[in-house]
């Protein structure tokens, strides 16, 4: 960090489930506080954190929420709650070391590059390898990775200290999100829209298959606790800083172009999709010696 005037802190642990609760307070809360005193040891004079729209709350019916808003009476992960500690300990420790301390809140982020199945992305394939093509209550905010990437380069530039910034894109209900991705992808669907109390039963029978695998489980019970609510966000407030985003179509086609080149995607599925024009041309490819 020596020499330098910003830092960006994007580094946590993106997870769900009992297993990673340790991990999850470790990194994501004792890590932010190492780095921005790591950051006032070196003479930086800014931090951009990277926290999360969730830290906002949700709702049980379509109500958008903005950066004033925090948890209601409801269910919140251990992911949810490491990220509000976070935040607070962001904030204290810039505080008190004299580091300007700015909150990046972004949505869903779909796309990449990604070195492994982020929960986000894994929404998408989720879809792609349900039988039924099963939809669900409530909704989400979703945005592409690079739309949330310049923006957390607006809030080094312009961002105001002690202040935290939602980066959206569009509000869809779970519905309209699969309806997108069902036409992107070539497939049917979706039909049914299954309760929250049937996603939670999956989800028990993900997690219970995962650990006779050993491997990660592509629905957790803490995950589908949330389903039901609509995570819907107004991010007005970077907005009037000049942060634009694209389409919640143009996000999903970014995930799934990621997505058909990543080694999550089963190849039997890859190659049951026929591909919309649009998701082929969403990721940038980048030459490199062979």
């Amino acid at each position: 960090m020596r020499g330098a005037t910003t830092v960006f802190h994007c580094a946590a642990v993106y997870a769900y489930g009992r297993a990673h609760d340790a991990e999850l307070e470790a990194v994501n809360v004792d890590g932010t506080r190492n780095v921005i005193q790591a950051a006032a040891e070196a003479g930086v004079r800014r931090v951009v954190v990277t926290s999360s729209s969730v830290t906002v709350g949700s709702s049980l019916h379509r109500v958008v929420r903005d950066e004033t808003r925090s948890p209601d009476d409801e269910f919140v992960p251990a992911y949810f709650a490491s990220k509000l500690r976070q935040e607070q300990v962001a904030l204290q420790t810039g505080a008190e070391l004299g580091v300007e301390v700015v909150l990046a809140c972004p949505t869903v982020i779909l796309g990449g590059p990604e070195g492994r199945l982020v929960p986000s992305n894994a929404i998408l394939l989720r879809y792609l390898l349900d039988p039924t093509r099963s939809t669900y209550p409530g909704g989400c905010n979703v945005v592409s990775l690079g739309d949330a990437a310049r923006g957390h380069v607006l809030l080094a530039e312009r961002g105001a200290p002690g202040e935290r910034y939602l980066l959206g894109g569009e509000n869809v209900s779970w519905r309209l999100l699969h309806t997108i991705l069902a036409q992107l992808a070539g497939v049917p669907g979706p039909y049914a829209e299954v309760s929250a109390a049937v996603t939670v039963l999956v989800a028990a029978a993900s997690e219970l298959a995962a650990t006779v695998a050993g491997t990660e489980p592509l629905v957790t019970r803490d995950e589908a606790l949330t389903i039901g609510r609509y995570y819907w966000y107004d991010d007005s407030l970077a907005r009037a800083l000049g942060y634009t985003s694209g389409s919640a179509r143009r996000s999903v086609a970014e995930g799934l172009s990621w997505l058909l080149a990543s080694d999550s995607m089963p190849r039997w599925v890859r190659e049951s999709l026929r591909v919309a024009p649009e998701v082929r041309v969403a990721r940038r490819l980048v030459p490199r010696p062979l």
